[in-house]
């Protein structure tokens, strides 16, 4: 039996450090042994007294190594700093130049995630001790030597802030896990300012370590985060690879098409209508824009036009009547031929007198019944519809439209790459990039659109489902990885079933997701509090740094569940009667140990972590208190990797 199973173990780390007294006599003793023979004797031989003080030395030294555990672990109940990894360290670490100069014979795709180690219940028995102690911690008294010590970590363990304490239940180390490991998606939850960015800058250079394919979503456009990525691209010999869409810079940012891949037309309403919102009678207006949005890009998809989010705006607002002419007109003239004007002018003016109204009544009565065509269909539908009628359904479409078509959206999110279109700024394909690597940062600009940023996100998720979709169904052999770091998720999960299918089926694609955002309700506030669940069900691994929101510091204890801790009672009692004599007296004095079952990770810890630390359930297992490292570039100007030539 071992000493922590045996019911009556109790484990002092905060105890005065006795073995440091007892160490330092016996080194005093070491010393003045030989010094004291010399002087205070006419002994010429110091050959014994030598020996004795080596003797003596080796009883210090093994009193201080009993010493040194505690002093280590009491030293970090009070003192934190920042601690920093440099970018040639974290490739050593993720084994780059091996792996990429095919000098890795077995590789484990393995990827560093900071210090720490494993949380389990001998870090919580000791973190229940440190919750009964004073504010002060007054218990632990360190030796004197290290007070001065203490005092200069003081200011930075102050920024910091938190309780350093936390981090000191256990001895950490080095940690990387398994990269299959985060193929579960990685859900990240922390207050302002904790350190989610820093750790979405690791795990992106990480990505970029193991060869995956990059997409970043960042809300803020960081500019370390930014730099970071593109710093290691350029080493790695693919800064041309790295591509930026900025709209609050226009001039510079890359373009993109999106809509650009479907597989089904349906595809493109269910991307863009959900924008809308709509909940009970809003339902209605959803539908509705869902169906003409399906017409429009039918139409356009007829006549082999590039489907864009300027062309449908254009439509929906003012053109809907010219797209159905233009359709119907090709229609006519691949069914009728090219003579059919000469034929049928004078009966379409019989019809109608309006041109449009005549070819689909035209169509519907005799063309229809042996040459059916879908696209004419939805045109008629589209363009005859009740105008007062349609004004009031599409009131709620019409703002999404003018959002993302509006100066300089039009010209970054529905790209023309043509010869006759005199533009330098790359346009860039998300599916062709999934397929032969690269990155794609784009920078969301929350803060100054909320709104756009919103429908940018939700809309690029969309996409990258579709991409997924389509590699999933046709792609031979092992596709590229793709790893989808998004922050502030809450903006993309809301209306968007697409983020959802992502996580759920993602991984077939070989698509991993690091998602990131303040708190749980952040989700609950967007969607419910059963899509917020589901969604945090689809994210295997789940990180948190301090968070002060009570439903996210009840989830993340949950994930830590519970263990025994041993609490002891101790009960006194005392009195007298005069029943019999006054002089009776009876006293009593009793202990009683128990285990009772508590959380193993206090969740009010979690609104105490200090800066750049977290703890995480990951995938496989394991429960982890980590302390997070800085990366810092150290590379030389125009340093490049060994394998760039």
């Amino acid at each position: 039996m071992t000493k922590r199973i045996d019911p009556r173990y109790t484990e002092h780390l905060f105890r005065p450090i006795y073995e440091i007294n007892t160490a330092a006599t016996w080194a005093a003793g070491a010393v003045a042994t030989p010094i004291t023979s010399a002087v205070g004797s006419s002994i010429s031989n110091l050959s014994i007294p030598l020996g004795i003080s080596a003797g003596m030395a080796c009883v210090a030294g093994y009193y201080g190594s009993k010493a040194l555990p505690l002093l280590k672990r009491q030293m970090a109940l009070t003192v934190n700093r920042k601690e920093f990894i440099t970018s040639s360290e974290l490739r050593k670490k993720n084994l780059v130049i091996p792996r990429f100069t095919g000098k890795l014979k077995k590789d484990p795709r393995n990827v560093y995630m900071g210090k720490g180690y494993i949380w389990g219940p001998e870090h919580a028995q000791r973190a229940y001790q440190v919750l009964d102690m004073d504010s002060t911690l007054s218990d632990v008294q360190l030796p004197f030597f290290l007070k001065p010590l203490v005092l200069m970590m003081a200011r930075e363990t102050e920024e910091l802030g938190g309780s350093p304490w936390i981090h000191g239940m256990g001895d950490q180390k080095p940690i990387s896990i398994l990269e299959n490991t985060l193929f579960g998606h990685t859900f990240i939850s922390g207050n302002v300012g904790t350190g989610k960015t820093t750790l979405l800058r690791l795990m992106s250079v990480n990505a970029l370590h193991m060869g995956n394919v990059l997409i970043v979503l960042d809300p803020k456009n960081d500019e370390d985060w930014k730099e970071t990525i593109k710093k290691e691209m350029e080493y790695m010999g693919i800064g041309d690879q790295f591509y930026h869409i900025h709209p609050s810079r226009p001039h510079k940012s890359a373009r993109i098409a999106l809509l650009s891949n479907y597989t089904r037309i349906t595809e493109i309403a269910n991307r863009i209508a959900p924008l809308m919102g709509g909940q009970g009678s809003g339902k209605s207006f959803q539908d509705f824009a869902y169906g003409i949005i399906v017409h429009a890009a039918r139409g356009l998809r007829y006549l082999n036009e590039p489907i864009r989010l300027t062309s449908l705006q254009k439509i929906i607002a003012s053109d809907r009547r010219g797209l159905a002419m233009r359709v119907i007109s090709r229609y006519y003239d691949e069914t009728l031929g090219a003579g059919w004007h000469g034929r049928l002018d004078a009966t379409l003016e019989k019809m109608n007198p309006d041109r449009l109204a005549a070819m689909a009544g035209y169509y519907l009565n005799v063309l229809s019944k042996e040459h059916p065509e879908k696209a004419v269909d939805g045109m008629i539908e589209l363009a005859l519809h009740d105008e007062g009628h349609y004004t009031k359904m599409v009131v709620s479409l019409r703002p999404v439209f003018t959002a993302l078509t509006a100066e300089p959206l039009d010209e970054l999110l529905s790209a023309i790459d043509t010869d006759d279109v005199d533009d330098e700024r790359p346009v860039v394909d998300l599916a062709a990039i999934m397929d032969k690597g690269g990155c794609i940062y784009i920078s969301l600009d929350s803060l100054t659109d909320a709104q756009s940023a919103g429908f940018i996100s939700r809309l690029i998720m969309a996409e990258l489902a579709a991409a997924a979709g389509d590699r999933y169904n046709n792609s031979t052999g092992t596709p590229r990885r793709v790893t989808i770091a998004n922050d502030e998720v809450h903006a993309s999960i809301e209306n968007n079933d697409s983020i959802l299918n992502l996580a759920a089926q993602g991984r077939a694609a070989q698509i991993q997701m690091i998602l990131a955002t303040q708190t749980v309700s952040d989700l609950e506030s967007k969607t419910d509090p059963a899509t917020a669940k589901r969604f945090l069900g689809l994210c295997n691994n789940f990180i948190s740094m301090r968070t002060t929101d009570p439903t996210t510091q009840e989830y993340v204890s949950e994930q830590f569940s519970k263990t025994s801790i041993s609490q002891s009672q101790t009960q006194v009692a005392s009195g007298s009667s005069t029943d019999t004599s006054i002089l009776e007296f009876n006293a009593s004095y009793g202990e009683r140990l128990m285990k009772t079952r508590e959380d193993m990770f206090p969740k009010e810890l979690l609104g105490q972590l200090p800066v750049l630390q977290y703890v995480a359930r990951l995938a496989d297992g394991r429960r982890l208190k980590m302390k997070l490292d800085v990366l810092i570039n150290n590379d030389r100007d125009g340093e490049r990797a060994p394998w760039v030539h």
